[in-house]
C-alpha cells in the first residue's frame, strides 16, 4: 500500500477495534445477564462466573464483526469524505480500485479472522463452556445444600448444614427423613461428604448419630462412625454431557456419526451449520462495500450522505438477516445452503456495480464548455 492507502486503513482500523469492543462489551453483558444463575443457584464464585461468560464470547464476537466494520466504513469514509481527502486523493490519480483496497484489505483480514473463529476457536470455547456447565450441574453438593439453612431435598426430607468448604466437606450436618410412614429417621453427624458410587450418588457422613422414632412413639438411639445416606432420589441421574452443533468441528459436521445426526434430528442441520461457519465470515467483505457504497457510488454533496447512509443501512440489515432466513431454510432443505453463499456474494457485486458505475459515469460525462 502506499502512503495514503496507509493512511486510509488506519482510518477504518481505528472505528473498526472501537465497535469490536463495544459489541463485545455488549455481549459480554448479554452473556453475564444469562448466566447469572451460576451464582444465585449454584453459588459459584465470580471467577467461574467470568470464565463462563467469556468462553461464550468468540460466536457473539464473529456474528457481530461484520457489524463492526460496516460501523467503522462509515465513520472513516464520512469523516475523509467531510474533509475532501479522498477527493483530493481521487484528483492526484488514486483510482478507485486505489480507494477502495484498504477497505478490502481490512475487510479481508476480518474475514480470515472471523473463519478461525467460526471453524477452531467457537467450537474449541464451547466444549469448554459446555464441560464447565455440566460439571457444575451435577454437582451434587451444590445443587442440593445450603450452608447455614434448611433445605428440603425431596418430599419428607430436610436437610441442613452449618458450613461446606470447596471440597464439598459438610460441617455439622442435620438430616430429617419422615419419608417411612412408619416412624421418622434423624440422623445428625459431625462431618458429611457427597460422593458418586457406580452406581448412585450418597452422602457419606462421619462421627454421627440416627435418632429414629416409631409408629409407636418409642425412641431408639444408634451412633456411628460412618453412615451413607442414599440421595439418588434426589439427583438427576439422566444428565449426559453431549456437545451441540454449535460445538462441533467442521469434519464432524459434514462426516457426523449416528448419534449426532439422531440428535440434531437429520444430516440437514448439521451440514446448514456447516455452511454457516464457511460462508458467514464473506458478510464481513459484503457490509463494508455496502457502506463503501453509500459515499463512493454516488455524486458528491455538500448537504451530506445521511440519506444515503440510511439507505445503506437498510440494505445491511436486509442482507444479514435474509443470511439468516437462508441458514434456517437450510436446516430442512439441503440444497437452501447454496444461499448462504449466494447472499453475500450478490451483495458485493451489487455493491461494486454501484461503485465503480459511478466512476464510469464520471469519465463519460462531457468537459463543461467555457462560456465566453
Amino acid at each position: 500500500m502506499i502512503l495514503v492507502q496507509r493512511y486510509m486503513f488506519k482510518q477504518m482500523l481505528g472505528p473498526f477495534l472501537t465497535a469490536s469492543a463495544a459489541f463485545a462489551g455488549l455481549a459480554l453483558l448479554t452473556q453475564s445477564l444469562t448466566n447469572i444463575e451460576l451464582i444465585a443457584e449454584y453459588r459459584e464464585t465470580a471467577l467461574t462466573f467470568l470464565k463462563v461468560t467469556l468462553l461464550a464470547l468468540p460466536q457473539l464476537v464473529g456474528l457481530l464483526s461484520p457489524f463492526a466494520l460496516f460501523i467503522a466504513a462509515l465513520v472513516g469514509l464520512n469523516r475523509m469524505m467531510s474533509d475532501s481527502e479522498i477527493t483530493v486523493a481521487s484528483a492526484s490519480g488514486l483510482s478507485r480500485w486505489g480507494v477502495l483496497s484498504p477497505l478490502i484489505r481490512l475487510g479481508v483480514l476480518a474475514m480470515i479472522a472471523n473463519l478461525a473463529v467460526n471453524l477452531f476457536i467457537q467450537p474449541l470455547a464451547y466444549r469448554e463452556m459446555r464441560e464447565s456447565l455440566y460439571e457444575l450441574r451435577t454437582d451434587v453438593a451444590a445443587s442440593l445444600v445450603r450452608p447455614g439453612s434448611f433445605s428440603r431435598l425431596g418430599a419428607g426430607v430436610t436437610l441442613y448444614a452449618r458450613d461446606t468448604d470447596s471440597g464439598g466437606h459438610m460441617r455439622d450436618v442435620f438430616i430429617n427423613d419422615s419419608r417411612d410412614p412408619d416412624g421418622t429417621s434423624t440422623y445428625v453427624a459431625r462431618e458429611g461428604v457427597i460422593v458418586r458410587t457406580a452406581d448412585r450418588p450418597v452422602m457419606v457422613l462421619l462421627d454421627g448419630n440416627v435418632q429414629q422414632i416409631d409408629s409407636d412413639d418409642s425412641l431408639s438411639f444408634l451412633t456411628f462412625e460412618r453412615y451413607e445416606f442414599d440421595l439418588s432420589e434426589f439427583v438427576d441421574a439422566a444428565q449426559v454431557l453431549f456437545f451441540k452443533d454449535s460445538d462441533k468441528f467442521l469434519d464432524e459436521l459434514f462426516f457426523p456419526d449416528a448419534v449426532s445426526v439422531a440428535r440434531s434430528r437429520g444430516v440437514e442441520r448439521l451440514y446448514a451449520e456447516a455452511h454457516y461457519r464457511l460462508s458467514a465470515p464473506i458478510y464481513n467483505v459484503a457490509l463494508m462495500l455496502i457502506a463503501a457504497a453509500a459515499f463512493l457510488g454516488g455524486q458528491h454533496s455538500r448537504m451530506g450522505n445521511g440519506r444515503r447512509v440510511l439507505i445503506a443501512i437498510a440494505i445491511a440489515l436486509t442482507v444479514r438477516m435474509v443470511g439468516f432466513a437462508a441458514q434456517s431454510a437450510a436446516a430442512d432443505d439441503i440444497w437452501m445452503n447454496l444461499a448462504q453463499y449466494l447472499i453475500p456474494v450478490l451483495a458485493i457485486i451489487g455493491a461494486l456495480i454501484i461503485i465503480f458505475r459511478r466512476a464510469r459515469s464520471a469519465r463519460s460525462a462531457p468537459e463543461p464548455i467555457a462560456e465566453a
